[in-house]
């Protein structure tokens, strides 16, 4: 970046902090008009109108980074979050899928795959995310939660009685996980 491209970089970022966002889309729409490729004002920028709920905007804006840097994982997450915001889930499956073929230990991405199929009320498939997101981020409370969760469902559904014990001790050992690495709720409802 030259300096003026700098100055209007961190006229930006201090205008971002200072939720001044106007003066921000200004300042990084000038960077970008210096520098076509500066993928930080691209996110940013994006990051801006995800902020003030333009998501239209974010998404071109977005889109535009992807063009320049297909590779860049994180774009992609970034573009799912807004399609679930505005309800897009296939759409939003679509970018999280792209993601993780850039990063298959995408942990966050796999989350949000499950968000977006629990959404579609698909449990199963959600469960299998949150798995995925366990198995790279074993540290994850509110997955192991929401794995709590949906066993809960399969239980209120289940008729055979053999499979819903297996699903009640399940759920309490995913609960109980959530609960060790100190996630409030899950210690609520020990405590019950």
């Amino acid at each position: 970046m030259n300096s003026k491209e700098n100055q209007y970089f961190y006229s930006a970022l201090n205008n971002i902090n200072k939720k001044e966002y106007d003066k921000a889309i200004e300042d990084l729409l000038k960077v970008i008009e210096l520098d076509e490729k500066n993928l930080d004002a691209y996110y940013n920028l994006a990051s801006v109108y995800y902020d003030i709920k333009d998501y239209d905007n974010a998404i071109k804006t977005y889109n535009k980074s992807i063009e320049i840097y297909p590779h860049d994982f994180d774009i992609y997450y970034s573009k799912a979050q807004i399609y679930l915001e505005k309800n897009e889930i296939e759409k939003a499956i679509e970018d999280l899928e792209k993601a993780i073929s850039l990063n298959k230990a995408y942990s966050d991405a796999y989350y949000l795959l499950s968000v977006c199929y629990r959404r579609q009320k698909k449990y199963k498939t959600a469960l299998k995310y949150l798995k995925e997101t366990l198995k790279y981020n074993s540290e994850d409370y509110i997955a192991y939660y929401d794995v709590y969760r949906i066993y809960n469902i399969f239980i209120k559904h289940e008729k055979d009685n053999e499979k819903k014990e297996k699903y009640e001790k399940l759920s309490q050992k995913y609960l109980k996980k959530s609960a060790d690495l100190g996630y409030d709720k899950a210690l609520e409802i020990l405590k019950d």
